[in-house]
């Protein structure tokens, strides 16, 4: 009897022994289980908000995109209508270069004064020494130029003759003040 009640306890303890074995193991598969969830669920989230980041972030180049294109297309047809139509404020101001520029005045200063590109004056200054070249060889004596001067008074009294009737543009303030 002692063997069998040795035999017994040995079994007792054994089968003690697999049971919290077995109970450790599953509390270890139920945890192990829950922070598998739970690190999906956090993956997942996180996932989530960087799409959502994404999509905003490509929303808003979208509309910057959308805004670029379209000041592109305003400028594109100012500038076409600026080369359609040039402004008469333009051909003022070149005419008063190309007047300032035969009266002596310096290609830098003329174009500070009416705000024009130094490229620009530059080529009226150019254009300007081109057609000098080109009416020297083709002047002939007119008979305007054979008849002597009557008188200063009467060439004074056409010119202002002449500019009353058109209204006073930019080259004749530039010509006042350089006193021509």
């Amino acid at each position: 009897m002692i063997l069998m009640d040795g035999f017994l306890a040995a079994v007792a303890l054994t089968v003690c022994a697999v049971l919290v074995v077995i109970r450790r193991y599953r509390s270890k598969s139920r945890k192990t289980a829950g922070g598998d969830f739970d690190r999906l669920a956090e993956v997942v989230k996180s996932a989530e908000v960087a799409n959502d980041g994404f999509f905003r972030a490509l929303e808003l180049v979208q509309k910057n995109l959308e805004t670029l294109i379209a000041r592109a297309e305003s400028t594109e047809q100012r500038l076409r209508g600026l080369m359609l139509h040039p402004g008469v404020d333009k051909r003022e101001q070149y005419t008063a270069a190309a007047l300032l520029l035969t009266e002596g005045q310096d290609a830098e200063r003329v174009a500070a004064m009416l705000n024009l590109p130094l490229t620009q004056v530059h080529l009226i200054r150019d254009l300007q020494q081109v057609a000098a070249k080109e009416k020297k060889p083709r002047h002939r004596p007119s008979e305007e130029s054979m008849i002597p001067e009557t008188s200063a008074a009467s060439n004074s009294a056409a010119l202002r003759e002449k500019t009353a009737a058109r209204p006073i543009l930019l080259v004749d303030a530039i010509k006042s003040a350089a006193g021509v």
